[in-house]
C-alpha cells in the first residue's frame, strides 16, 4: 500500500529541496558554510532592525539550544556574526552580522530564488499561496 502520509510527502519535499538548493551553491565558495547557517545570516539581515539573541535563532528554526550555540560559535569563528553581551541581559547575547556575513547573505538570496523557482514551477501563483497559506497554519498549530 502507497504512503499518502502528509509526513511523508513533507519528508519528500524537504529531501527534493535540500537537493534543489545544494545543486544551487558551492560549499567551497561559500565558506563552508551549511544551508541552515546561510538562512540565519539571511534571518538576521530580515530582522537587522531588531536585537536578536540565540533564542531568537532557535525558535526561528526550531532547532535546541546545543545545536544554535554550535553553528552560531562555527559562524562566529567565520567572521560572519559577532556575539556580544546584552546591556539588557547580562546572560543573553545579541548576535549581529559582520561584512563577511553580509557578503554571503546577498548570495544566500540566488540560493532562495532559485529553490523558489524550482519548487513553483509546478504551481499557479494561487496555488503557490494557497500552499503558503496552509504551511503557515500547520507550523503554527505545530509550533
Amino acid at each position: 500500500m502507497e504512503n499518502t502520509d502528509l509526513s511523508f510527502y513533507i519528508h519528500k519535499l524537504s529531501n527534493h529541496t535540500d537537493r534543489i538548493s545544494h545543486a544551487i551553491y558551492n560549499r567551497k565558495e561559500l565558506n563552508e558554510c551549511s544551508l541552515t547557517s546561510l538562512f540565519v545570516l539571511d534571518f538576521l539581515y530580515a530582522h537587522r532592525d531588531q536585537r536578536l539573541c540565540q533564542r531568537d535563532i532557535e525558535d526561528e528554526f526550531f532547532i535546541n539550544r546545543a545545536t544554535a550555540s554550535k553553528m552560531l560559535r562555527l559562524m562566529e569563528e567565520k567572521q560572519l556574526i559577532r556575539r556580544t553581551v546584552s546591556d539588557e541581559d547580562k546572560r543573553s547575547k545579541t548576535i549581529e552580522l559582520l561584512e563577511k556575513g553580509l557578503e554571503l547573505q546577498r548570495k544566500c538570496g540566488a540560493i532562495r530564488q532559485g529553490t523558489e523557482k524550482a519548487l513553483g514551477e509546478a504551481l499557479t501563483p494561487r496555488e503557490i499561496e494557497q500552499f503558503k497559506a496552509i504551511c503557515r497554519k500547520m507550523l503554527a498549530h505545530l509550533e
